[in-house]
């Protein structure tokens, strides 16, 4: 596969893995003009069938090196738990394969570079699957805050919680890449960072860990230059919250969900 291809050329998809956050791209991907969904691998074929007849996708493969081998796939969605993010975007990069992973991109700075190294050397684009970034409503926050509706931006402030009941879930499994803020709390993070168009330069935060010692709770502040201050929590204790807020000099901005 050459990972360049025209405008007008379709670009044929694959998921790695059977996850249940699949669901979120599979309509998008059928209503896309340009956008095939054409395969899915699992750990078992017969996962993988099942998985594909129950979805109608044409092509089901019983690991996920066969469907990295397959030249007639061009872009690999990466919905594997978290500590599986890393190796096999890597894998997907050398076939020649552009990647959209799931969110948190890598576990670490070192892994997050060994990725990119990868991406430059085989020319394909590997990015992290934060669909908020192309909302209309974020576009439209970004631009009435660039445009000066809130004056001079002071504070940013974001939340994201939800209640976890379940003691096996996977988001409670630190060899599993498990924790709050890995989960949820990258978004009001990432939020902040594409709203400023800058990095923080102070960063601080305290957490509050369960049975299994991933962050159950967690709290953090951010400072960035030009005295622009940013406050956000995330957590599994405490109701459904998603929300942004953005204060300037002359106004405030609340952004729901």
């Amino acid at each position: 596969m050459s990972p360049t291809k025209t405008l007008s050329e379709p670009l044929w998809w694959g998921l790695l893995s059977t996850a249940h956050i699949n669901r979120a791209l599979i309509s998008p991907l059928r209503a896309s003009k340009r956008s095939k969904l054409v395969a899915v691998a699992s750990r078992t074929a017969e996962g993988a069938q099942t998985y594909a007849h129950k979805w109608r996708i044409p092509r089901a493969y019983g690991s996920y090196e066969a469907m990295l081998d397959e030249a007639g796939i061009d872009v690999i969605y990466n919905s594997l738990p978290n500590h599986l993010h890393a190796e096999w975007t890597i894998k997907a990069a050398q076939a020649g394969k552009h990647v959209l992973c799931e969110k948190p991109l890598a576990l670490s700075v070192e892994e997050v570079d060994a990725m990119s190294a990868a991406a430059r050397r085989a020319g394909v684009i590997v990015a992290e699957a934060f669909m908020y970034r192309h909302h209309p409503q974020t576009l439209k926050v970004k631009e009435l805050v660039e445009s000066g509706a809130v004056g001079k931006v002071h504070l940013v402030r974001g939340s994201f919680t939800f209640m976890i009941s379940r003691q096996d879930d996977v988001r409670l499994d630190p060899a599993m890449g498990g924790g709050c803020l890995w989960d949820v709390g990258c978004y009001p993070v990432s939020y902040t960072r594409y709203l400023l168009g800058r990095e923080p330069e102070e960063v601080l935060g305290w957490q509050m860990t369960g049975p299994s010692g991933v962050d159950e709770v967690f709290a953090g502040q951010m400072r960035f230059s030009g005295d622009v201050y940013a406050q956000f929590d995330s957590g599994f204790r405490a109701p459904y919250r998603a929300h942004m807020e953005i204060v300037g000099e002359t106004g405030a901005l609340v952004v729901p969900n």
